[in-house]
């Protein structure tokens, strides 16, 4: 490993050492890098601000959930191994999930749900989602999430996340999921020149 990801996991290690004692907006530069022994030279080097460190925590931490579900079939598989990770890292994320603003949790993993359910949407239709109509049920669905999301962390994480991530995945298959798959039937009979059925008398 080299020494700037040793750096980078010693400073990351150090703020969540520290979000497990308070809240993050009581934590400074100065507590983090006295914390574990690492310049403030060498903070800047490598991050802009707490901020700049706490995403990279995300990032890191998450992105192996991202690569690793994204069809159809599985995407919410994803969103439960992250929950149940989230479930392990307990006060951190309970932490994260509390602390608002530009560049929050909340924002990150409204984002992240966000371009999943777009890729997904995509793979369906087997094109650019271009669509406003389904930028808006990503968003939506993806804003539900989060919503669920944060109401389980304040609750203490104590429900299984598996449960109210298969309500969430019925509504989309159920709803979204099925227009979807109209919307494909009527583009289908476009192209060969069929009227819609919506036309047929």
């Amino acid at each position: 490993m080299s020494e700037s990801n040793i750096t980078k996991l010693a400073l990351a290690s150090s703020l969540k050492e520290l979000m497990s004692k308070k809240d993050f907006s009581k934590i400074s530069v100065r507590n983090i890098v006295e914390n574990c022994g690492v310049t403030r030279q060498a903070f800047y080097y490598h991050f802009q601000d707490k901020y700049d460190l706490m995403n990279w925590v995300y990032y890191t931490e998450t992105a192996r959930f991202v690569t690793r579900y994204g069809s159809v079939e599985n995407w919410t598989n994803g969103i439960r191994e992250l929950c149940l990770y989230m479930q392990k890292n307990k006060t951190f994320y309970i932490n994260a999930l509390n602390t608002v603003g530009q560049n929050s949790f909340q924002e990150y993993l409204f984002h992240y749900i966000r371009d999943l359910l777009v890729s997904v949407i995509e793979k369906i239709k087997n094109t650019e989602c271009l669509e406003k109509k389904w930028d808006f049920f990503a968003e939506f669905t993806a804003t539900a999430f989060v919503g669920l999301i944060r109401r389980w962390a304040n609750s203490g994480m104590q429900e299984n996340p598996a449960e109210f991530i298969a309500e969430i995945r019925k509504i989309f298959d159920g709803s979204i999921l099925r227009e979807l798959e109209d919307d494909e039937k009527q583009n289908e009979k476009s192209r060969k020149g069929e009227a819609p059925e919506k036309e047929r008398s």
